[in-house]
């Protein structure tokens, strides 16, 4: 058997990664029972070997009891100096990404429930010393071939581990689970029945490695909008989705991709599906029955939505051009229209939950509510925006532009402004809205 491929000539190996070639399966199967004569007590891992970045790896899979026992973490301490970070191979627990890995497999894996989870990158080589361990990869390649992917198996020495470079957070958990005696036999058990895909990169360099884990830390997030589209198994996410679904108007003009709760001014949509589930998450955390399901709470929020839609101005001229009644009228010009529509962003899904509450909590007619808030200026300026000063008057010209009903939430910089979606602020909006909706009734009282 040759010793080293052609396409492995520039690559570096780590001194404890004995790489063998079989030129046929035959003799890869040969390779594994010369071992098993030996006494070789450690692991096998049927998998694929290949070429990226320059370095070999190896890709494979194994059950989740079977990684906790053949690796291990390295953890750095908080408020640990650069030096002291970079001596280890992991960043520190932090506790509310630990909770939330737990949560996951709690609620999935240790009930049976589907799931997923990304793969883990292990790496063999760092840290390791004169008396580690050769772990041994056997190929199954053609010297002359030129291949860059080859089957093969993995040796593991007992005594070998491989050093965690991305995944801690979910390999501290699941070993947390799996030796928490608080935790049931069944809920271990369903865990265990479940295996996980692990690459390992053979590299000596603890700052390559480091390089690696900051690598796979840079993948974008997922936008919340599409968080809140995809995970229904969050009831608050799945009667947001079903929201929106339930209702035509919503569904033409919610943005499901959208990474933050507003939308850019230029967007033919409204809402993102972040400000959906505000809207829902208000009157769930709120609601007087405390002990209802999110599906009761908000069971009437068709209905409430579908009548904001036929009363309020900007929201029939949007429905009629959704209907192609009015193809003239745009989402952008209305959102933008006198320094900005408060309705047509996150903050006015905020303010229809306390609306929506209202109705709930004093039996008040949606038609009624929604004809009320109708008559609300929900225009933040008293003139368009290009209207305003420029230079050192900017912040005092928005200042004094703006409508009393909406000068709070204004949050104004050297040169532009922008609408906060606190929950504080539309707590304010909100009050200020009743006092105007209802000052007559209060009056006649």
């Amino acid at each position: 058997m040759p010793t080293l491929l052609p396409s492995l000539a520039d690559v570096t190996v780590p001194p404890h990664v004995h790489v063998e070639i079989a030129s046929s399966m035959d003799a890869l199967m040969t390779e594994i029972g010369r071992r098993s004569m030996m006494g070789f007590a450690g692991e096998v891992f049927f998998g694929t070997a290949f070429l990226q970045g320059s370095r070999l790896q190896f890709t494979t899979a194994m059950p989740v009891a079977k990684m906790i026992q053949v690796s291990k973490t390295d953890r750095s301490k908080k408020k640990d100096g650069v030096v002291g970070a970079m001596e280890h191979s992991n960043r520190p627990q932090e506790a509310s990404h630990a909770k939330h890995v737990r949560e996951y497999l709690t609620t999935t894996a240790c009930i049976g429930e589907k799931f997923i989870l990304p793969a883990f990158t292990f790496n063999y080589g760092v840290g390791l010393d004169d008396e580690s361990p050769d772990a041994s990869l056997i190929l199954f390649a053609n010297a002359n071939d030129g291949a860059n992917a080859w089957p093969g198996i993995l040796c593991l020495p007992p005594t070998a581990k491989l050093d965690t470079t991305d995944g801690a957070h979910r390999r501290g958990q699941i070993e947390a689970i799996i030796n928490d005696s608080k935790i049931s036999t069944e809920y271990k058990d369903a865990l265990k029945r479940n295996a996980v895909d692990v690459k390992i990169v053979f590299e000596s360099s603890r700052s390559d490695s480091h390089q690696d884990f900051a690598d796979c830390g840079k993948a974008k997030a997922i936008a919340k909008s599409l968080i809140t589209t995809f995970d229904v198994r969050d009831r608050r996410n799945n009667r947001s989705r079903e929201l929106v679904s339930n209702i035509p108007f919503l569904s033409f003009y919610v943005d499901a991709t959208a990474s933050n709760v507003n939308l850019s001014s230029k967007s033919r949509k409204i809402w993102s599906m972040s400000a959906i589930r505000m809207f829902v998450s208000h009157i769930v955390d709120h609601h007087a029955q405390e002990d209802a399901s999110v599906q009761e709470k908000t069971r009437a929020a068709e209905a409430f939505i579908e009548a904001l839609v036929r009363h309020m101005p900007q929201l029939r001229l949007l429905d009629a051009a959704r209907n192609m009644r009015d193809p003239e009228v745009t989402t952008g010009s209305l959102r933008e229209k006198h320094g900005g529509d408060v309705a047509l962003r996150g903050i006015g899904m905020a303010i229809f939950a306390r609306a929506y509450l209202h109705c709930i909590e004093n039996e008040m007619d949606f038609d009624v509510m929604a004809a009320k808030l109708a008559d609300v200026d929900w225009n933040i300026l008293d003139c368009e925006k290009d209207q305003l000063p420029t230079g050192e008057d900017f912040q005092a010209g928005v200042r004094q532009h703006a409508k009393p009903m909406w000068g709070h939430i204004l949050v104004v910089g050297e040169s532009k402004y922008r609408v906060s979606s606190s929950q504080a602020d539309a707590d304010g909006a909100w009050d200020k809205i009743k006092a105007q909706i209802f000052a007559e009734e209060r009056q006649a009282a």
